[in-house]
């Protein structure tokens, strides 16, 4: 089943077609990654898939719902998630107070008022930060801890409101080596449980992480398979591949 589709997207500014006519398809559980040369149209299209952007033209569906008019924040309570190349954290606030502010989001007033509704809240704090490799750093101010730390709790507020799609532009941008293979490992654990589409430079995380790849070239899509056949796509390789190596 399809977990998120774009029909016929496209994108206009003035004369120029940033995202032209795209169709992509990204089946429930899949991690799709999103290619190509510094403005193919990868970074407009995520924006479109997350709502930051309306599409000129074409439809976008998450499941069969079309939500190719709703709002970021409804995308958001829908399911649909999203990070950005350059983390945006909340100053003075903890990593463990950053993602108990993020489960509050889809809680009443009043239930963040109740014993019961604090427990909730404090458990599935505790739970996000167990899960991301962050217990060590709970008590430390979000915006202070490293780049891949803040990439990992970025990661961690998509997930802890039971996101069904997550969308991450540049995830391992700024990363040391070691940071990238950590992410890596927390993002293939999600594999399955999560659909995620993300735009990546790095090939080796693209080629080692991705169930399969969309290349993108001048806002259209060129090559589109699993990360072999796209290896081997003529035009992958002349348009972005063969500039890699």
């Amino acid at each position: 089943m399809s977990a998120l589709t774009a029909e016929g997207v496209s994108r206009h500014f003035g004369g120029l077609a940033a995202v032209n006519n795209v169709h992509l398809s990204v089946t429930s559980g899949e991690i799709r990654a999103l290619i190509g040369p510094n403005g193919a149209g990868k970074s407009t299209l995520l924006n479109l898939l997350a709502g930051t952007l309306t599409p000129s033209s074409g439809k976008i569906l998450l499941g069969t719902e079309d939500i190719t008019r709703l709002p970021v924040h409804e995308r958001a309570r829908r399911g649909i998630n999203r990070s950005y190349q350059v983390v945006n954290l909340f100053a003075a606030l903890t990593c463990r107070e950053v993602l108990q502010l993020a489960i509050q989001r889809d809680l009443s007033l009043r239930a963040w008022l109740t014993k019961a509704g604090t427990a909730e809240i404090v458990h599935r704090a505790e739970t996000a930060l167990e899960a991301a490799g962050l217990r060590d750093v709970a008590d430390e101010e979000s915006i202070c801890i490293s780049h891949g730390l803040q990439k990992h709790l970025e990661i961690a507020l998509a997930l802890v409101n039971e996101s069904r799609v997550l969308l991450l532009d540049e995830p391992m941008a700024g990363m040391s080596a070691r940071e990238r293979t950590d992410l890596r490992e927390q993002l293939r654990k999600l594999a399955g449980q999560r659909t995620i589409v993300f735009v990546e430079h790095d090939m080796e995380t693209v080629m080692s992480l991705a169930d399969s790849v969309t290349v993108m070239h001048n806002g259209t899509v060129i090559a589109e398979g699993t990360p072999e056949e796209v290896r081997k796509s003529t035009a992958a390789q002349s348009a972005y591949l063969g500039t890699q190596h």
